[in-house]
């Protein structure tokens, strides 16, 4: 079996992280799967979310330290990790960068690179037994894809995530809803049936007027208010022309679910 599986559920991709036995710490091998994995999801147009989980026990340890302790490729890593700051993409994290919702279905611990990936999904929701560590100042790093040191804080404020960063603690998964870190926590029997539900829930609308959503959500973080204005309000005059607009109107005064083109 591969160490990364992509599968269809209806119109949500599901990507799983398949090293049980290694509790899916992840390889460098895995980085580039994952990267391709995302972006198959993202082109794809029968798509509509994207779900990350675990299999086993875990989401996943973090970076394989077996791996690491030889000579890790820190070229090809720094590569695979970069290629999407050099392309149009809503953010430059792999799960941020999709133009679909990104959900992290969290089973057990989620360590290191693994915790990264979940900072990285627009949501998170954390079966009861999932743990959460940005253990990288105990291995004499820093956050090793900067989703920590950028998009943590945006998710949880500054105290909170400067906490979480500098003592490298592992929280429960009630710790993580009470900072806003998770969206929900659900039974482990029950994550995935949820997590599905939940994807269907953020990818009815228009796929066309989500991703520039998402993509004016992610660029809001970085960009002046009013070149922020000037962007939104040049694509909601594109979207008054596009097929789903007019979808959506038709939709709703003939109260039916609209059939969206993406376009």
């Amino acid at each position: 079996m591969p160490d990364v599986e992509y599968t269809l559920e209806g119109s949500t991709a599901v990507l799983r992280l398949n090293r049980p036995e290694k509790m899916n710490a992840i390889t460098y091998e895995m980085l580039g799967a994952i990267e391709d994995a995302v972006r198959q999801a993202g082109s794809d147009d029968r798509v509509r979310a994207l779900i990350l989980t675990g299999t086993g026990r875990a989401f996943s340890a973090g970076t394989d330290l077996q791996q690491l302790s030889g000579q890790p490729p820190t070229a090809g890593r720094a590569e695979t990790y970069g290629r999407a700051y050099s392309e149009n993409r809503p953010a430059p994290w792999t799960f941020a960068s999709i133009p679909k919702p990104t959900i992290a279905a969290v089973n057990g611990v989620a360590i290191g690179v693994g915790v990264e990936f979940t900072s990285q999904c627009d949501f998170r929701i954390a079966a009861e037994s999932a743990r959460f560590g940005w253990v990288f100042v105990h291995r004499g790093l820093i956050p090793d894809t900067a989703a920590g040191t950028w998009l943590l804080s945006r998710i949880v404020g500054l105290q909170n995530a400067a906490y979480l960063l500098y003592s490298g603690e592992i929280i429960s998964a009630t710790r993580a809803l009470d900072i806003g870190y998770v969206h929900e926590v659900v039974p482990d029997a029950e994550l995935m049936e949820r997590t599905l539900a939940f994807a269907h829930e953020v990818s009815r609308g228009s796929p066309l007027a989500i991703a520039e959503t998402k993509r004016l959500l992610y660029q809001s973080l970085t960009r002046d208010p009013m070149d922020h204005l000037a962007d939104s309000t040049a694509t909601i005059t594109r979207l008054f022309a596009s097929e789903d607009f007019k979808e959506g109107v038709r939709a709703f005064l003939e109260h039916r679910d609209p059939e969206w083109k993406g376009r």
